[in-house]
Formats: C-alpha cells, sequence, structure tokens
C-alpha cells in the first residue's frame, strides 16, 4: 500500500499562483475612430468691400480624399458666446488632396455660404465630431471638439471664454489688414520643431498654404525664385523674381553669363511691381502665359541656355554691362549657377556664389521641369537651395513640405571624426549626388533640412530631415536611401574614398527571429548586459483625452538599457477591421537613447518623439502596433497582417464591442484585446508593460499615467492596493449546474475593471464572460445568479463538465477573453470543482485547489469560503448548504472529532522522507472515500 501511496503523491502537483492585477475598467466607446484627423487650415473672415470672397478650408491630415459624416462646422459670436451658424457636413468628403472648402462663390468652394456671413471678430470657427446636439444659438463647448481658431481683426478686442473654452493657452488671431493692401487671411504652418503655428498670409483657398515666414519675405530683397530653360523654340521660357509683395522694382539688372567663358551674352533692365504674392514673372512677349516683364524684342531665342551657365541680378543699370565685361564684385543681389555638363568655370563660381557649388542640371529634363528655389526668402547666392519641379509661373514655386517628411541618419567611418564635424553641409552633398547617380529619383540637397554631425562609436553619424512633396514620394525617396546604404558603399570627398553604411554602433547580436514569444523572465534574474537584450513594444498611447489626438505615441525599449541601433526594424500599424496596415515606419537609420528608448509620436508629446507623426495617427482601436525584423522583406501599407519577421505586438481598443479576431489570430494567438482604460487618469493613460520582459504576451502590459521616454508608471509599494474582492460562494445544484456566485469585499468597494469568466471542459476554455460594474452594497457581498432578485445575470447553461474540471476565476478586464484558455495573468480569485473526484492533473488546476463537488442527485450544495485550519492557508472553499446573501455554513471547532487511522505495514523510510506530501495525500484520499460512502458532502476543509 505505501508505493501505491507513493505513486498517488508524487504524483500531485498543484500550483497557485493568485496575482491581483491593475485596475483597467471598461472604457466608454469613442465615436471617432480615424487614421488622421480633420484641421481648420486657414480662414479667410475679412475681405475688402463687402465680404465676397471670405471661406474656411478644412484639410484631413491624410492628405487624400476622406469622408466628412460625424463632423460638424460650427461658427460662434464672441458676443454671447453662441452659435451663429452650424454646418452638417455629412455626405461630404474632401477633395484628392484632403482639402475641403466652404465659403463665398468666388472661392470655388465644396459649400457655398451667403457673402459677409463669417464675422469678423472677435469671434471663433470650430470643428467638432460625434453625436452632439450642435445648432444654432448654443452655447459655446468643448464636448466632441477636434480643432478651433478664435480670430479678431483688431489688436483691442478680447474673446475670453471662447478662448477658455476652445483653444486654451492660445490667443485669438488677428487677422491683420496692413499686412497686405488687398487681402490676406491667417494660415495654418508647421514651423521648424513640427509644432503648427497660424499667421497671417496671401489667401490659398483650397490649396497649400505656402507657409513663408512673413518677417523674411517682407525683409528679403528681390530673388531668383525659377528658371525654365526651354527645350526648343516652342517651349516657354522664363526667370520668375520673388521679393516683397505689391512692390515697385528699379535699378536691376538681370544678366546672363556664360558658364565656360564667363562672358555676359545677355542683360536687361529689371523694372515694375511685383504681384500681391512677391513674384515678378520675365519672359517672351508673345506667350500664351501673360509676363509682366517681356524680354526685348531683339533677343535671340532662346534667351536661356542649358548650361553651364548663370543668372544674376545686380544694383545698377544695363549700361554698366556691357558684352564682354568682367562682372564686377559689387552690388550683387543674388545669382545662380547651373550645369548639365563639365567646364564649368571655377573663377565664375568663385564670383557669384563663393564657396557654393554649381547646380546640376540633366539635359533631358530641361524643358518641362523647372529649377525652382525652395529655401524662401533669405538664402542668396547659393544654387544648392533650388530642385526640379513642375512649372508655377505666376505661383509659389512646388517645393517639398515637411508636412510630409522623416528623419534619416547614416554614417560616415572616418578616424578623424572632429575633423569632419564642419564639413556637414560638403557631406550632404556629397552623398545626395551620389544617391540620386544610383536612383534617378530626382532628389537635391534642398531635400534635406536641418543637417547635424555627431561622433559616435565608429565614425561620423549624419542625421538630416528628408522633406518630399507627397507621402507617394516620400516612401519612394525612403527606399531609395535604403536601398543605397543597405551595403556599406565607397564614397568620394574630395577625391577620398569614405565607406557611408546605415549606422556608426558596434556589431550587436542578432535579434530572436523565431515567431515564439520568449519565455517570461523569472523574479530574481540578473538585469541583461549592456552588451545584450532585446527589443519590445514599451507603452503606447493611442487614445488622447477629447478631439486633438496630438499626445499619441508608441515607445519601444530595449532591454540592454544603451544606445541600439534600429537597422532593420519596422513599426506597422493595422486596422483592426480590415486587418491591413494603415501605416507602416521604417526603423533603418535611428537608434534608441543612451538608456534604451525610442519614441514615436505626435508633436505635442514631451519630451520630443525621435519619430513625429501626424495628429490622429495612432487609431483608437480595436487595432494593433507590430514590430518587425528584416533585412530583406519590406512591409508596405495596405499589406495583410503577417507574422513573418515579428518581434513584439499588442493589440488594444478602446471600445466594448469592438474585437480584432484576424490581429490576435496572427500576432498574439490564443490571447485576449487590451482596454486602454480612460477612467485611470483624470488626465490622459497609457498601456504600459509591466509584469514582464515576454514579447507577444498581452498580458504583460496594464494601464498607468503616461511616462513617455521614462520608466514606466507600474507602482509598487507605495502604491495603495485597490479593495479585495473575491468569491465567497458558489451555488450548485443537480448536475453540477451552476445556481448563484456570491463576491464579498469591504462595502463600497468598486467592481470596475473585473470581469468574471467561467471555464470547463477538458481543454479549460473560456465559456462565458461577464464584465462586473458598480460596486459592493452595505453588506460587502454581491450576489450574481437566476433567482438573486439582484441581477439578470444567468448561469442556466452552465454545469460542471463531464469530463475534466470546471472554474469560476475572476480577472481584471485588461484581458478580454475572446477563444482563449486560463491563465494565471491578472488573476484575481479563482474556484476550481469537479463532479469526478479523482480527476488529477487538469489544465485548470494552476488556478488553485481542486474541490470535488456532489452532482450525483438535485440537491443544492454550496462550495463556501471558510476559515481555515490548513497550516499552508491554500483549502479555502468546503461544501456547505447554501446560504446566498448570508453568512456561509462553515464547521466549526464546537463539533469535532478525532480520527486515528493505522496503516498496515507502512513504509515508513517514506512515510518520514515526505511527511508533508504524505500527509496531504492522506487527506484526499480519505475525503474521497467518506465521499463515496456517505455522499454527505464532506471536503477536505474539514479535516
Amino acid at each position: 500500500m505505501g508505493d501505491v501511496w507513493l505513486v498517488g503523491l508524487m504524483g500531485l502537483m498543484i500550483i497557485w499562483f493568485p496575482k491581483a492585477a491593475a485596475q483597467n475598467p471598461i472604457k466608454n466607446p469613442r465615436d471617432q475612430k480615424t487614421e488622421h484627423t480633420l484641421l481648420i487650415n486657414e480662414i479667410n473672415a475679412d475681405t475688402p468691400g463687402e465680404d465676397t470672397s471670405e471661406f474656411v478650408e478644412l484639410y484631413h491630415t491624410s492628405g487624400q480624399t476622406t469622408r466628412l459624416d460625424g463632423y460638424y462646422l460650427v461658427f460662434y459670436n464672441g458676443n454671447g458666446n453662441q452659435a451663429y451658424r452650424v454646418l452638417n457636413l455629412q455626405g461630404k468628403a474632401t477633395n484628392s488632396q484632403g482639402f475641403f472648402l466652404i465659403g463665398s462663390a468666388s472661392v470655388n468652394p465644396a459649400i457655398i455660404i451667403p457673402k459677409n456671413t463669417i464675422q469678423n471678430g472677435p469671434d471663433a470657427i470650430a470643428v467638432y465630431y460625434g453625436k452632439g446636439n450642435y445648432k444654432e444659438g448654443m452655447s459655446v463647448t468643448g464636448k466632441g471638439l477636434v480643432d478651433a481658431l478664435v480670430h479678431k481683426t483688431k489688436k483691442m478686442d478680447r474673446a475670453d471664454t471662447l478662448v477658455r473654452v476652445l483653444t486654451p493657452g492660445r490667443d485669438a488671431l488677428l487677422e491683420d489688414s496692413t499686412f497686405r493692401s488687398m487681402d490676406e487671411s491667417i494660415e495654418r504652418c508647421r514651423g521648424a520643431d513640427a509644432q503648427w503655428f497660424f499667421q497671417v498670409a496671401v489667401p490659398t483657398p483650397g490649396t497649400d498654404n505656402h507657409c513663408l515666414l512673413t518677417p523674411q519675405l517682407n525683409a528679403s530683397a528681390v530673388l531668383i525664385s525659377e528658371v525654365h530653360v526651354a527645350s526648343s523654340f516652342e517651349d516657354f521660357e522664363f526667370i520668375e523674381l520673388q521679393g516683397p509683395h505689391s512692390t515697385v522694382l528699379r535699378d536691376i539688372i538681370l544678366v546672363l553669363i556664360d558658364g565656360q567663358t564667363k562672358d555676359i551674352y545677355f542683360t536687361m533692365d529689371v523694372y515694375g511691381k511685383t504681384s500681391l504674392d512677391g513674384l515678378l514673372l520675365i519672359g517672351p512677349a508673345q506667350s500664351k502665359i501673360p509676363v509682366d516683364l517681356p524680354f526685348p524684342e531683339n533677343s535671340t531665342r532662346p534667351v536661356l541656355r542649358d548650361g553651364p551657365s548663370a543668372i544674376a541680378l545686380y544694383r545698377g543699370n544695363s549700361s554698366s554691362f556691357a558684352p564682354g565685361k568682367a562682372l564686377p564684385a559689387a552690388g550683387l543681389l543674388d545669382a545662380f549657377v547651373y550645369t548639365s555638363t563639365e567646364g564649368l568655370s571655377p573663377e565664375l563660381l568663385d564670383t557669384l556664389t563663393p564657396g557654393r557649388p554649381a547646380y546640376r542640371s540633366v539635359r533631358h529634363q530641361l524643358g518641362d521641369v523647372s529649377m525652382s528655389q525652395c529655401s524662401c526668402c533669405s538664402v542668396t547666392r547659393d544654387s544648392l537651395s533650388y530642385i526640379f519641379s513642375r512649372p508655377t509661373p505666376g505661383r509659389f514655386n512646388d517645393c517639398p513640405s515637411q508636412r510630409f517628411s522623416q528623419t534619416v541618419s547614416f554614417c560616415l567611418r572616418v578616424a578623424d571624426c572632429q575633423e569632419w564635424l564642419p564639413k556637414s553641409e560638403e557631406i550632404l552633398v556629397t552623398l545626395v549626388q551620389a544617391l540620386d547617380q544610383s536612383c534617378s529619383c530626382g532628389v537635391f540637397p534642398a531635400y534635406f533640412k536641418d543637417p547635424k554631425a555627431a561622433c559616435q562609436d565608429l565614425g561620423l553619424v549624419f542625421t538630416t530631415l528628408l522633406t518630399a512633396k507627397s507621402e507617394a514620394q516620400l516612401s519612394s525617396l525612403l527606399f531609395a536611401f535604403q536601398t543605397f546604404l543597405e551595403s556599406p558603399r565607397a564614397v568620394s570627398f574630395d577625391g577620398t574614398n569614405i565607406t557611408a553604411e546605415s549606422s556608426c554602433f558596434k556589431d550587436v547580436p542578432e535579434p530572436d527571429m523565431t515567431p515564439d514569444a520568449p519565455s517570461e523572465i523569472p523574479e530574481g534574474t540578473p538585469e541583461p548586459s549592456r552588451q545584450s537584450g532585446k527589443l519590445l513594444i514599451n507603452e503606447v498611447n493611442p487614445d488622447n483625452p477629447g478631439g486633438r489626438e496630438d499626445t499619441e505615441y508608441i515607445e519601444l525599449f530595449h532591454t540592454g538599457q544603451t544606445s541600439f541601433d534600429l537597422q532593420g526594424y519596422w513599426l506597422v500599424l493595422y486596422n483592426g477591421k480590415t486587418g491591413r496596415a494603415y501605416r507602416v515606419l521604417e526603423l533603418s537609420g535611428h537608434h534608441t537613447d543612451k538608456m534604451g528608448f525610442f519614441l514615436v509620436g505626435s508633436s505635442a508629446v514631451r519630451p520630443t518623439p525621435m519619430i513625429r507623426l501626424p495628429p490622429n495617427t495612432i487609431q483608437n482601436g480595436a487595432d494593433a502596433v507590430a514590430l518587425y525584423y528584416s533585412r530583406g522583406m519590406r512591409y508596405v501599407l495596405n499589406m495583410a497582417v503577417t507574422a513573418e519577421g515579428l518581434v513584439d505586438a499588442v493589440v488594444y481598443t478602446s471600445r466594448v464591442p469592438e474585437k480584432a479576431e484576424q490581429l490576435l489570430k496572427v500576432l498574439v494567438p490564443g490571447q485576449g484585446i487590451l482596454y486602454e482604460n480612460d477612467s485611470h487618469s483624470t488626465e490622459d493613460e497609457s498601456l504600459s508593460r509591466c509584469h514582464s520582459l515576454s514579447a507577444r504576451l498581452q498580458s504583460s502590459f496594464q494601464v498607468t499615467v503616461m511616462t513617455p521616454l521614462r520608466e514606466n508608471a507600474c507602482g509598487g509599494p507605495s502604491t495603495p492596493s485597490p479593495p479585495a474582492i473575491r468569491i465567497n460562494e458558489l451555488g450548485l445544484v443537480g448536475s453540477g449546474t451552476i445556481r448563484f456566485v456570491e463576491l464579498e469585499g469591504q462595502p463600497g468597494a468598486s467592481l470596475a475593471g473585473l470581469i468574471l469568466l467561467i471555464f470547463e471542459g477538458q481543454e479549460g476554455r473560456v465559456q462565458r464572460s461577464i464584465p462586473l460594474r458598480g460596486s459592493l452594497g452595505a453588506s460587502g457581498l454581491l450576489l450574481l445568479g437566476s433567482g438573486s432578485g439582484k441581477t439578470e445575470l444567468t448561469f442556466e447553461d452552465l454545469s460542471a463538465a463531464s469530463e475534466g474540471s470546471s472554474a469560476i476565476a475572476l480577472y481584471s478586464t485588461s484581458l478580454i477573453p475572446g477563444v482563449m484558455k486560463a491563465t494565471s495573468e491578472n488573476l484575481v480569485d479563482a474556484v476550481v470543482f469537479t463532479c469526478r473526484p479523482n480527476t488529477v492533473g487538469g489544465p485548470l488546476d494552476f488556478l488553485g485547489p481542486l474541490y470535488a463537488v456532489p452532482c450525483g442527485d438535485d440537491r443544492s450544495v454550496s462550495l463556501s469560503r471558510c476559515p481555515s485550519g490548513d497550516a499552508s492557508g491554500e483549502l479555502q472553499f468546503a461544501v456547505s448548504e447554501p446560504t446566498p446573501g448570508l453568512q456561509n455554513s462553515c464547521s466549526q471547532d464546537a463539533f469535532t472529532v478525532g480520527l486515528d487511522l493505522c496503516f498496515l505495514k507502512p513504509n515508513c523510510s517514506v512515510w518520514i522522507l515526505n511527511h508533508g506530501r504524505m500527509l496531504e495525500s492522506l487527506r484526499k484520499a480519505l475525503v474521497s472515500s467518506l465521499q463515496e460512502n456517505c455522499s454527505c458532502g464532506v471536503s477536505e476543509l474539514y479535516l
């Protein structure tokens, strides 16, 4: 018999990992769920005369056609702070560039409003989204607010209430009528720090804002803005100048020079008045496009040569610049030197653009493109500020915009790094020319802004902002840049070959590419060394309070806690409804900070993200963020969700009903979706990695306050624990059918953030989930179940499993069960029971002790929480009479009897060696035997 007991003893392994999870109440649904957002881009409230060209221009940050269902445009009167006009944008859509125009008929808007509709101010215009009751006469509100602008036309005007509700911290904007003699507007622009700002500007209804820095524009002398060289006699050739608007030009000479001989071959006096946009167009007199100043009648056509040539503007008169004369050094206003061949005179460059290279044009492109200045308006005598672009005579140049931009970096392997630091511009020019030769993509140095150089590890790391004219062009240029630096390449600097590559960091171990999630790091495991570790998604904040959505971010963390090169990594954002990528970010060229953090986010996030996103880019859910690593595979927009190259992923939602089954299946199989809980904080909150360093493990995250580029605020010993709530009684009837569940805790304790799960069957899968709300009453009890009179929840179809065991478990709602199996993560309390007393080793055993309940007749019984005489405190439930809403019926010390048992022929040596476990096995055997003989509901807790 001793051998039999030993076998039973050694097979008994009960594991219990109760783990209290952070509160994560279900988030209220958000009506708005968009990839981007709708902004007020430009307004013209006050026009000369009868206000017949006023408008409001909206812009959707996707930059493409977007339906505007659910949006409202509300106009507020500053006198009374009430709406004087409300436009429902249901059924409307932006154009292919993302613009939507409301205004007078003269500006060709999508919605025409009568003249003099938009009040001059102090007033406000606001964009709302949602199901609010927006109507004329309503008081100003911040509910559902997406964007707003408070405006005025007089400096002394005030609109304190509108500012306080709509644009706190940003005063009313002045539409200054002295800005220009004709008309002006207030336009939205993005500054060098990627922050939005508004300024008075030239009206541009339905098109991109020019966003010229007004002080530079007004202070600049006349500049060479655009040059279009004809490739045939029929082509329209022109030179366009730019200066202060509506300004008379005099005593200026236009000079054309042969780039090889340095001879002047053409001169003309420049006179006339710049346009309202500050432009003056010079070209042939007989052309379809009217010019402001024609070439002289006796000019030889074509006037402009394809190079090597130069164009210069001087102060003076044409008599001082006879053909054949040397160029004077004095009086030079601006110059542009370009060439498509060799043979350019170095002396000419030294005279006109000292220290600057010539603009290198491509002969076959001349005629259908212009050479356009794209660094307006304070840069002069610098050919590097020009790019190839479509001709725009009489209009602002077609230049790349920071609206479509991405920071890129590369490494030069140089031994004397400090000596190269002053050569940032030379490095940029050389690399861009090599890049363009490689990709033939028409990229120029003017596409790159704010170059910076620093010494790091193995060389000089060069970082710059790559800009583009569209999202498509930006993607194309980024791909060309990545391909160019896919492997180290030699680039010639002043005849010396220097190796350029993507990173200056020392080699690091390859990331684990297996699709399975790494095992959790147990407590007591030393921190990873600084030469090892892995890259993980550390924090996600997809949803901000209100409608602005400008503090969204994704934080990555390298567990080695050191600068880590992100070469080969990709961040992909997936839409839960389509299962496809709506945003793809290549991280090559970037690296984490010295603590291992890397931040991607909106412009208002502080500290500033390493990669900036437009407001409302990160969707609220049900969606996903996935981190990939691949040397060869490219991840692209609209691709289907994939596990190939997957490193880590988080699938989340802010809506209770929302699901993302495909994302869960591929990215985090067998797991539930995460809630971002908006009741966690009065401000904003995020999903933070707190419970493990395991990749692709949803339960690693909990809701916390925001901590971008800092250690996550997961709480610790000093954090107050939530009131303890536990299962107090489980009522059963007949064949193990669940009749009721009774919860116990401190009176008044909140149930928000808890969910009751029912598991059953040999596989231990979820059969039902019941989110809990409200709080415990004065008795500290909550009764759930049919016939309780307290709740509509029922358990009519839930019985104890005929095979295996069943369980009632209390979890936090961070994890929404789908087809998930039981897990110890986020477990608050559980009761595991079976109708088969001999059941051992089931999938639910780790939730707690297995209790046998009588299921052979129709009588009602309960598993009741009772005081435990067990030294370990593990056994806490006993079979008893049901007492719903009352004190549990438990055994009492007054009714006890001693049992003395004798075992014949015991193996005493085994007993001595395994005394504790032998007693445990003995107790189970005794209870099982008693129950079989008496069917009296005896349980282990009675012993």
